[in-house]
């Protein structure tokens, strides 16, 4: 199938003002994209490529990152809302429900959202992060660190430590193109994890979720984002879990044509 490769930039004003950016791309159903932690929306480049062919692929920039703007306070509540504000807007442009996805904290900000809005009609969970426990003292080295400037130190921490990259992947990443942009998000590290610790799964706190909901997990991630993914699976009704065997936390970009074959599928069986 030949399709479009132009890309639009659509504005959302999210609930409390902040302007979100959103990048458009592709032709077909509507998939709007969520991305994680310390990267805007170009770390999906990889997986929108794959999917554009099927889908007009709605890739936001969280606040705080890329061409979104930021808000003088920040809560996980105002990140929900983000999310289903674009899908909101999105669903309004196309007149239709929309699949909606995401990566870790982007999945974790996509589930709260599904709770707000009935315009999500199949909800793809990348190994969402809320209740992720970190170790003791952690995120107060990593505010220490940004307060002392030291943005890259709090960058490595997170590989390091959270996904038990090595010395030699950390390297490797810092001698990528991505990385500079990486250290620039650094701020935003201890304020998700804070939200993340603090989050607790209140009995039929989810309910509200009716969209078919689809949760995938790497058979290689860390145990503690699989028990996470666990728990969001228990939280949602209905959800199913699909593990990615031989894979981690980042399938989506080291395997794009799987995690979009497995979109592709899901929505249309």
């Amino acid at each position: 199938m030949t399709t479009s490769t132009k890309v639009e930039r659509l504005a959302v004003r999210s609930p409390d003002g902040v302007e979100l950016a959103v990048w458009v791309e592709g032709r077909g159903p509507a998939i709007v994209l969520v991305h994680g932690s310390i990267q805007d929306h170009t770390v999906l480049a990889a997986l929108v490529a794959e999917l554009r062919t099927d889908f007009t692929t709605y890739s936001m920039d969280r606040r705080g990152f890329g061409a979104s703007g930021d808000g003088a306070t920040y809560s996980l509540e105002l990140e929900f809302a983000d999310v289903a504000a674009v899908v909101d807007e999105v669903a309004a442009r196309t007149g239709r429900p929309v699949v909606l996805w995401g990566h870790s904290f982007g999945a974790s900000c996509a589930m709260g959202a599904a709770e707000l809005t009935r315009n999500v009609g199949h909800l793809v969970l990348y190994e969402p992060s809320l209740g992720l426990r970190y170790p003791v003292g952690w995120v107060d080295r990593v505010e220490q660190a940004v307060a002392a400037g030291d943005h890259e130190t709090a960058v490595v921490m997170l590989f390091r430590d959270l996904l038990d990259f090595t010395d030699e992947q950390v390297e490797e990443l810092r001698a990528g193109p991505e990385w500079a942009g990486r250290v620039e998000t650094a701020p935003t590290i201890a304020r998700e994890a804070r939200a993340e610790q603090r989050w607790e799964y209140l009995p039929g706190g989810m309910n509200r979720i009716a969209a078919r909901s689809l949760l995938l997990s790497g058979s290689g991630s860390t145990p503690d984002i699989q028990d996470a993914t666990e728990m969001a699976r228990d939280a949602i009704p209905g959800a199913q879990v699909r593990v990615l065997e031989g894979h981690a936390h980042i399938a989506h970009r080291t395997d794009p044509a799987l995690v979009a074959a497995i979109i592709r599928e899901y929505v249309t069986r």
